[in-house]
């Protein structure tokens, strides 16, 4: 059983560079939604990073057609739908440590680390590509991912290059 997992933060501190989680999206291996939800920030935000995450002061307080819930609950939740199932997804390093949480590493799939999907860099080691990039290539769609990311097709996208 499968479940793709994507997720978008905002920055906080004063710089705005760290990042935390401020969405959350789980699909089905046929690209249904399971999961999609944002998660309330405690922390102030200094940079919503709009232009690519897609989030709003408005979404993080419930004033949005997505419900906002606290990363607590957003952890539950999520631990809840990928108990037991191979999660795949694009740099899912970074998805699981602004979730803070861990799945077991054999039971992931990840498409920026799947060898035929990575570029090799002058050095001979391989490195990712982006998201993107892998869909424009594989399903020659030029609209991908064009300004403001969507959590749920980005997870769809990447579920989509694993079949």
């Amino acid at each position: 059983n499968y479940v793709a997992l994507d997720c978008e933060m905002v920055g906080v501190g004063s710089s705005g560079k760290k990042s935390v989680l401020a969405r959350v999206s789980l699909t089905s291996y046929n690209g249904s939604t399971v999961l999609d939800t944002h998660v309330k920030v405690v922390e102030k935000v200094t940079d919503f990073r709009t232009h690519v995450s897609g989030i709003r002061p408005a979404d993080l307080k419930n004033k949005s057609s997505i419900a906002a819930v606290t990363l607590r609950q957003a952890q539950e939740m999520v631990i809840d739908k990928i108990e037991g199932k191979i999660v795949v997804g694009h740099a899912l390093k970074n998805d699981f440590k602004c979730l803070m949480i861990d799945h077991p590493k054999y039971m992931i799939r990840d498409t920026a680390r799947f060898q035929p999907y990575m570029r090799k860099a002058g050095t001979g080691k391989f490195k990712p590509r982006k998201l993107r990039d892998l869909v424009k290539e594989n399903f020659k769609d030029d609209t991908f991912q064009k300004g403001i990311h969507d959590s749920c097709k980005d997870a769809d996208a990447a579920m989509r290059l694993y079949r």
